[in-house]
């Protein structure tokens, strides 16, 4: 039978950066592990590097980038008994904050209301604190 001692997770990586998903399977005869984005089948290439290390297998997405968000699933199959595991893969992006004018070009006149003006972006949606 086929025992599953580390599953995958969801893996949340920033754009450029690579995504690992990695599954630990004990089981005799040894099982081949097939690995699918949405329902595509993988193959190893400069984008995706397949290894299988003694009960250690890892899908490594390279340079992620927002067409790899998704779901990737890893197909373990050992002839006796079979199974699927899945998990999401989230591209984030760094935030990024502009100013209308430089900070040091801000000027106000003491007693009197001022407004400051910043836009703020990034994927997932920044949180701002003002101090």
């Amino acid at each position: 039978p086929l025992n599953i001692t580390q599953s995958l997770t969801d893996t949340n990586v920033l754009l450029g950066q690579n995504g690992t998903f990695q599954i630990t399977c004990d089981a005799f005869p040894a099982p081949k592990v097939t690995w699918f984005f949405n329902d595509t089948e993988l193959k190893n290439s400069s984008k995706h590097k397949i290894e299988a290390k003694q009960n250690v297998f890892s899908l490594t997405v390279n340079k992620c980038d927002h067409p790899d968000v998704g779901t990737y699933r890893a197909h373990i199959d050992n002839g006796i008994d079979k199974t699927e595991h899945a998990a999401k893969l989230n591209v984030g992006v760094k935030p990024k904050v502009e100013a209308a004018k430089p900070a040091n070009d801000q000027t106000c006149v003491i007693g009197q209301d001022t407004q400051i003006s910043w836009k703020f972006s990034g994927i997932e949606k920044p949180q701002v604190t003002w101090l």
